[in-house]
């Protein structure tokens, strides 16, 4: 099987891996239930720029830079997750 199978199976197995741990109540923290959420979700984010839209044929500079971006749009997603959660009442 070509790498762009491979790569949408493991992309399912991933997508249904954030279902199940996004549904877990009680078996780990919020913070980290999300954690891991956000996580995947940078993960299958950095699969399809790197298999579907051919970045891994990029040179280094431009494949650095998308996974530095990828790491700070998740790290601020979960940085706006931490602020909110204290600010809003659940």
């Amino acid at each position: 099987m070509a790498a762009l199978g491979w790569t949408w199976i493991v992309l399912l197995a991933l997508t249904s891996a954030t279902i199940w741990i996004g549904a877990s109540s009680g078996v780990a923290s919020d913070w980290l239930r999300s954690g891991l959420v956000i996580a995947v979700a940078g993960l299958k984010a950095w699969a399809i720029l790197r298999y579907f839209l051919d970045l891994r044929k990029a040179s280094p500079g431009w494949q650095v830079l998308f996974v530095v971006y990828l790491a700070a749009v998740c790290g601020a997603i979960f940085a706006a997750y931490a602020v909110l959660g204290r600010v809003l009442p659940s």
